[in-house]
């Protein structure tokens, strides 16, 4: 598993560690590879991605605003 910086878009849309990302705006992951979810999940800086998070044995969608990487 890999942690989301803390003050990254994960972090200020609530997703938090244990979370289970199910779908990237609306398409299963089950049946992506790893190089193809990293591929949807990134974009322009300031862009959005939709996200379905199962949590605690509720699925909630939330938006994700994608911020600069630093390290």
């Amino acid at each position: 598993m890999v942690e989301a910086p803390a003050g990254g878009g994960a972090d200020l849309a609530g997703i938090r560690a244990n979370d289970v990302i199910i779908a990237i705006n609306g398409a299963s992951v089950r049946e992506l590879d790893y190089q193809t979810i990293v591929e949807r999940l990134r974009g322009p800086v300031g862009s959005t991605v939709q996200l379905d998070v199962f949590r605690k044995g509720e699925v909630n969608t939330v938006a994700v605003m994608r911020q600069a990487y630093t390290k």
